[in-house]
């Protein structure tokens, strides 16, 4: 049993405050993780992204080049949402510009999706990682987001799988995804030859079986006596 992947919504750019539009969660989608490319050396600021009643959580933290940073990477989600269209909302109280991409992770056989680990990194230098992130179940799927000054952003190679590789003019990054990696200490990168300022994070998240809920009636019998019956749905 293994998650799949999807995309949800191909990356766009605003500099609007907040940067709002109307998502769809579809039936069966577990994982809702929204992947931010800020294009600034100021972080993004105005609070938690959201969608209708949702919270985005924040996996590991804003990542960006602790010397003259020119972009920022930051990767949220929303795990088991109930389906439906509501408005997805990314506070932007600098209005800064942001490239926003959102994609989904499903859990097979009607299962759910947990937060497994993640991890973060920054510096000026070739070969961008968020570093190793240690996996701790079979069938995970990991998500990761790069943000960066690269005047050419144009990797040779990732490890996982090219979601998108954008080159901004002054700024660049990226997005990848990977399916059942193995346990243990595990690292997404992108080989890219040129040094230069970046931030990257990753996720990855695992498979929880189907939630069962048990309903008991009762009835009380005579001389004090109750009957019970229990009702199992998932």
């Amino acid at each position: 049993m293994a998650h799949t992947y999807s995309l949800g919504r191909a990356r766009s750019s605003s500099a609007g405050n907040p940067i709002t539009f109307s998502y769809t969660v579809a039936a069966g989608d577990t994982v809702i993780c929204l992947l931010l490319n800020v294009a600034s050396g100021t972080s993004r600021a105005g609070g938690s992204p959201t969608w209708g009643s949702y919270t985005f959580t924040q996996r590991s933290s804003t990542q960006k080049a602790a010397a003259s940073p020119e972009a920022s990477a930051e990767l949220w989600d929303v795990l088991n949402p109930f389906p439906g269209t509501a408005t997805l909302t990314i506070p932007n109280t600098g209005a800064l510009t942001i490239k926003y991409t959102v994609v989904i992770g499903r859990a097979a056989g009607g299962g759910y999706s947990a937060f497994d680990v993640a991890s973060g990194g920054n510096n000026t230098s070739t070969n961008p990682t968020p570093g190793a992130a240690t996996v701790t179940t079979a069938g995970d799927i990991g998500f990761a987001v790069i943000a960066g000054g690269a005047q050419t952003w144009a990797p040779s190679a990732q490890v996982g799988t090219i979601i998108a590789n954008t080159d901004d003019g002054a700024t660049g990054g990226g997005e990848q995804y990977i399916l059942n990696p193995a346990l243990g200490p595990h690292t997404l990168s992108w080989t890219f030859g040129t040094s230069d300022d970046w931030g990257a994070v990753s996720a990855y998240y695992k498979e929880t079986p189907p939630r069962n809920l048990n309903v008991f009636k009762s009835v009380r019998a005579a001389n004090g006596i109750s009957v019970g019956e229990r009702s199992g749905f998932k």
